[in-house]
């Protein structure tokens, strides 16, 4: 939801990150790497407890994730080999955070579980639209919104490293906003298919 309504607002700044890119000759699909090296680098501070390490990283990584493909397009090399490689690092590093987690706040192992399963779920609706749908503008391949997109992802992570003994309640409320978000665009695809 953020990442679709937010974007606008913050697109500028998307531009001028990848202006200075361009500048530099750096191509988007090093930024993509850079992303995924920060979201790694901010799982490992997390599974060390260093807090504010996780948090800076993590951002840094969500920043850097929406630089790539800004840069991409206006390079005019956006290409859907890219889009895939942005995808597979973006889960990546969810999958790292969580596994993270679950050594960071061993209580919460049983909801982090529950969280993991409604992802592969919303995942692979978000796939197989994808896969099946026409291309949205913009992208390389069809884009749903839904309630939780990868912003409220981040959001939801950040709240659990500040309040770790409530680690297992918000990964379960993030769950649930993720089930809602796979159901959602279940609904949007059927519906789309019966047109």
């Amino acid at each position: 939801m953020l990442d679709t309504h937010a974007r606008q607002a913050l697109q500028p700044l998307f531009d001028v990150l990848a202006r200075a890119f361009a500048r530099r000759g750096i191509d988007p699909l090093r930024v993509t790497l850079w992303a995924l090296f920060s979201g790694v680098m901010a799982a490992a501070s997390l599974a060390l407890g260093w807090t504010a390490a996780f948090l800076a990283l993590l951002w840094v990584s969500g920043l850097l994730d929406a630089v790539d493909g800004t840069l991409a397009r206006r390079n005019g090399s956006a290409s859907r080999a890219g889009a895939m490689l942005d995808i597979v690092c973006d889960r990546a590093v969810e999958a790292c955070v969580i596994v993270a987690f679950g050594l960071h706040c061993p209580g919460a192992r049983f909801e982090l579980l529950i969280l993991c399963a409604a992802v592969i779920l919303s995942l692979t609706v978000f796939l197989t639209a994808a896969a099946a749908l026409p291309g949205t503008e913009g992208k390389s391949f069809h884009y749903q919104a839904g309630l939780a997109e990868r912003t409220e992802g981040f959001v939801f992570f950040s709240i659990m490293a500040l309040w770790p003994q409530q680690a297992g309640t918000v990964a379960a409320i993030f769950a649930v906003a993720v089930g809602f978000t796979a159901a959602q665009r279940l609904r949007a695809a059927l519906r789309f298919f019966r047109d």
